[in-house]
């Protein structure tokens, strides 16, 4: 009776040590070269004096995580891609309570300097972007709880994880002062465009047209809010229609700067959101001649009172399906090679993918 109670002592020993080594031990993806995603072990992030430890649910693939993946930005191979992500706090720590849920703003910021006193901390010297020290394309992740925000109750996981993108849009409609009853052209119908379809509505827009290049694009812009839709190679016939406002959200190597110009009226505005990994042509006299203001948002801020996570989370809180429809696949984390896969090729009906973790 002895031994048997010895064996089974020694088996609770033995399983109790396994535990404990699992839990010093998440499952996280890495992009270990150009292409290539490997989902390893990785050790538990241990939080700092201020930060939450946050169980992650949901992240988002997206078009910059896309820029590293295919080698026209550089990767790094020891921290997790992803900075579109929701989940839950595992712990009380810092003013939150075991399991809230929240959606992360993935800044890490000095909160001294005259950027980060004054709202504008996307602009703080001492900034680093989430996927620069720790990404959400993990298990768990560890975050400053000044970069948390609840989720009201009528926003998921996944819907969470859209506050993000949703945010950089709103940012980049708040920067060229998108108002009441003005036209908005948004040239590209990804992600970041859609989104800045539903930020221009929600700022007031009369009129939001789209730009496309597949058809599903076209399709989930008119879901998103667009008035009419317009075919990349049909652009050019913009020119006339006295648009206010231009949203550029291709980046890449696409000539949508020049586009932008020449669509946009004498006096107008525009904004460039895409992420441009090369340099590009673009004559100044045509800026001048028409008086263009052109501004170039990063990330997102606190302008006043509210933070643009605030105004992305009451558009997403105010017509959740319609920003739910973004999302065409759904992958689990043991498959983020997959996903990228996926991502990057929008002949598969791709829009927005995220993991659930």
């Amino acid at each position: 009776m002895i031994a048997q109670w010895g064996a089974v002592y020694y088996d609770w020993r033995l399983a109790s040590a396994k535990m404990c080594a699992n839990m010093s031990q998440m499952k996280a993806a890495f992009q270990t070269g150009k292409e290539q995603i490997e989902v390893r072990d990785a050790p538990m992030p241990e939080p700092a004096p201020g930060e939450v430890l946050i169980r992650v649910r949901v992240c988002g693939v997206c078009g910059t995580d896309l820029h590293s993946y295919s080698g026209h930005l550089p990767s790094m191979p020891n921290v997790s891609p992803g900075h579109e992500f929701a989940g839950e706090v595992v712990e009380a720590a810092e003013g939150f309570a075991a399991g809230e849920r929240v959606a992360i703003e993935p800044l890490t910021t000095c909160r001294t300097c005259t950027y980060c006193l004054t709202g504008r901390y996307h602009l703080c010297p001492g900034r680093a972007a989430g996927g620069v020290q720790a990404g959400g394309m993990a298990e768990y992740i560890a975050a400053p709880a000044y970069s948390l925000y609840r989720l009201p109750d009528e926003l998921d996981f996944e819907l969470g994880a859209l506050v993000e993108p949703v945010a950089v849009a709103v940012h980049g409609a708040h920067m060229v002062g998108v108002t009441v009853g003005e036209r908005v052209l948004v040239l590209g119908s990804g992600t970041i465009g859609l989104t800045a379809i539903l930020a221009a509505r929600a700022a007031g827009a009369s009129e939001v047209i789209a730009t496309f290049r597949y058809e599903h694009q076209g399709q989930a812009a008119l879901a998103a809010g667009a008035s009419r839709i317009v075919e990349v190679e049909g652009a050019a016939g913009l020119a006339s229609e006295d648009i206010d406002v231009v949203i550029e959200t291709v980046g890449g190597t696409a000539p949508t700067v020049g586009d932008a110009l020449r669509s946009v009226r004498p006096g107008g505005r525009i904004s460039i959101l895409g992420v441009f990994t090369q340099p590009i042509k673009m004559h100044p006299l045509g800026m001048m001649l028409k008086e263009v203001k052109m501004v170039a948002p990063i990330t997102y801020c606190r302008p006043g009172l509210h933070s643009d996570f605030d105004a992305a989370i009451g558009i997403l809180r105010a017509d959740p399906e319609r920003a739910r429809a973004l999302i065409t696949h759904r992958v689990a984390l043991a498959d983020t090679a997959g996903a990228f896969t996926t991502a990057a090729d929008k002949k598969s009906g791709s829009i927005k993918v995220q993991l659930e973790i």
